[in-house]
């Protein structure tokens, strides 16, 4: 006699619910890239996605337990929905851990008493501005390095080094430079994140013939917090910059002897 053996109830709805996650975070993360869906559609749906894997994973477990004591079939489909379960969890874990890490605000300056301008009505309003200053200490202890540059360049050496510096974010022809004087320029635009959020980020150049200062904006659209993107983007492209800026002067520092030798033999001559 054939001995019937079913598949486990649990296992098939953990494998349901698991089949879900996967399409919906693709489906919001490319839709909200392309901006068919705003954000606010967007989280909602990454919500879902990440509760249906929790849930995946829960089940999942409960389906280990059944199988165990039961031998239905189902084990393959239930690790596959606990491995997608783990993942869905990780992102959770992930934004809570990032939460509690960074500030509960959504922008970050390198210099709170002159702020670089980002050019966009909603993002410039006086609550915008108090909460600039209310979070600054939070902020300023999170992003020890968001601070303001000084660099021993003229303007004529430094701006084309700092729009390198942006292009090389991966902002070029999104990052353009607003306005320019004699000793100022402002850069703006807006950029994305991988998950498609849409930040607004601004820099200003202020110069003379032998000293650059550069300070930076960067502010999120939606939300409010941004689980330090900002603030890491800030540190990241100063960082970068640093570097560029250490490289020429280290290239201007071999040059310079070369020309104060060739000036030394023709006076000599």
């Amino acid at each position: 006699m054939r001995i019937f053996i079913k598949t486990s109830a649990w296992a098939v709805w953990a494998g349901r619910l698991a089949r879900l996650v996967i399409p919906i975070y693709i489906v919001s993360i490319a839709a909200h890239h392309i901006e068919l869906i705003d954000a606010l559609v967007f989280v909602t749906m990454f919500a879902l996605a990440t509760f249906l894997g929790v849930s995946a994973l829960f089940v999942g477990i409960l389906a280990f337990v059944r199988l165990w004591y039961t031998g239905d079939h189902g084990w393959g489909m239930a690790s596959r929905a606990n491995l997608i379960g783990v993942g869905a969890t990780a992102v959770l874990a992930l934004a809570i851990l990032l939460g509690a890490q960074y500030p509960s605000t959504n922008q970050i300056t390198t210099n709170i008493k002159n702020v670089p301008a980002l050019g966009v009505a909603s993002l410039e309003t006086p609550e915008k501005r108090a909460e600039l200053e209310r979070m600054a200490n939070e902020v300023a202890i999170s992003f020890p390095t968001a601070v303001t540059r000084a660099y021993p360049l003229g303007g004529d050496e430094m701006l084309p080094l700092l729009e390198r510096q942006i292009a090389a974010a991966g902002w070029g022809g999104r990052v353009t430079r607003q306005s320019a004087t004699e000793s100022e320029t402002n850069y703006a635009g807006d950029v994305k994140t991988w998950l498609g959020f849409k930040d607004r980020v601004a820099i200003r150049a202020i110069y003379d013939e032998s000293q650059t200062e550069i300070d930076m904006r960067s502010a999120s659209y939606f939300g409010e917090s941004d689980l330090g993107a900002n603030g890491r983007r800030v540190q990241s492209f100063l960082a970068d910059l640093d570097a560029a800026v250490r490289q020429k002067l280290l290239a201007l520092s071999r040059q310079a002897p070369v020309a104060e030798e060739a000036i030394s033999e023709d006076e000599e001559g």
